[in-house]
């Protein structure tokens, strides 16, 4: 049984034992004509939501009731708001695995120039992925502690993106309060995950619905083209331009698959959270990225709402959020499952 199937059937069980004890008190203290309705609080939904203008400029002046958010169609009340003032809890995970062995320098000046734009009360985590997953730097606003872990990572071989994704949004996150988001350095080719595919991570990300997933893609695939050019060739330069001549017909389409199929698990992962993919292939891009993402974080609001729909068999559930203002564009997460 899965991580989060565990999860869910001992919410389930949580569930019963609220009901057996709402009923025996019920039994015990009969409610009266009079008495205010009793109301069934399922788990809160919470909701990033991202809103610009016409223009592109992000709107940070709206309130509660400027927004309606809706549940398969039906609308919620808003019952939780936060601001964009409110401080945000992000994790960085760094893909230092052989593939990005060549950007991993340019990766951790990236990364030091996101730290010095961390406000005083926001905080962060930093993991290493290559052949395994490793926490170097656990939650904190420390800026000087998280600088100094970025010096102990080191490139390993293999990848396992799943496994890292999965730590992240579904433990990592589990108990922090308020915003939060991952932002994921990687290629997103993942060769080394044992126990966590890319479905696991997905439902992960649909079922903690209060994490926004920012995937930042660097194009590794010339070079590690040219890598596996110089096995069938071991005298082909380094810069060589005709790398993918020396790769045999299935070796090519295998490559093709891989990175293909990379950029469509990024893509997913981003839609399915509220966030975006950035890409990297410079030093620059790379800054850039995380100075939009940096910047995007200060201009999200958070709503919470308990869902009307008691329901828990229908766990697949569509969201919608709008403001109820004209020249408005809201990017937020399409759905949840309530299953957790």
């Amino acid at each position: 049984m899965s991580a989060i199937s565990n999860r869910g059937l001992h919410l389930s069980s949580l569930a019963v034992i609220g009901f057996m004890l709402a009923t025996a008190a019920a039994q015990q203290n009969p409610r009266r004509d009079d008495d205010p309705p009793i109301k069934l609080e399922s788990i809160l939904v919470q909701v990033p939501v991202t809103v610009k203008n016409f223009l592109g400029v992000y709107a940070t002046d709206l309130h509660r009731q400027d927004f309606a958010i809706y549940e398969d169609g039906v609308r919620q009340e808003i019952e939780f708001f936060k601001t964009v003032a409110e401080p945000f809890s992000v994790a960085l995970l760094i893909d230092s695995s052989g593939s990005t062995a060549d950007q991993l320098t340019e990766i951790r000046e990236a990364a030091r120039a996101f730290i010095h734009l961390l406000r005083e009360a926001d905080r962060a985590m930093i993991i290493e992925f290559n052949d395994s997953v490793r926490t170097v730097c656990e939650m904190t606003s420390d800026k000087n502690r998280l600088l100094h872990s970025l010096e102990v990572i080191k490139a390993g071989e293999y990848t396992q993106v799943y496994d890292a994704v999965y730590t992240v949004v579904w433990e990592k996150f589990e108990k922090v309060e308020g915003r939060k988001a991952a932002i994921v350095f990687t290629d997103g080719v993942d060769n080394a995950s044992t126990e966590i595919t890319e479905d696991d991570t997905l439902d992960a990300v649909v079922e903690m619905e209060d994490v926004i997933v920012y995937p930042v893609r660097y194009n590794t695939r010339r070079n590690a083209m040219i890598k596996l050019a110089r096995k069938y060739r071991p005298g082909l330069a380094p810069d060589a331009v005709d790398a993918e001549t020396w790769l045999p017909d299935d070796v090519r389409r295998g490559f093709d698959h891989a990175y293909r199929k990379a950029d469509n698990y990024l893509h997913q992962l981003a839609q399915l959270s509220g966030g975006v993919v950035e890409y990297a292939d410079s030093l620059a891009d790379l800054r850039g990225a995380l100075e939009r993402i940096a910047t995007e974080l200060r201009q999200q609001y958070l709503l919470g709402y308990y869902p009307t729909n008691t329901n828990k068999s229908q766990a697949n559930r569509k969201i919608k959020v709008t403001v109820l203002r004209d020249g408005y564009r809201v990017r937020a997460r399409p759905a949840y499952n309530i299953s957790k």
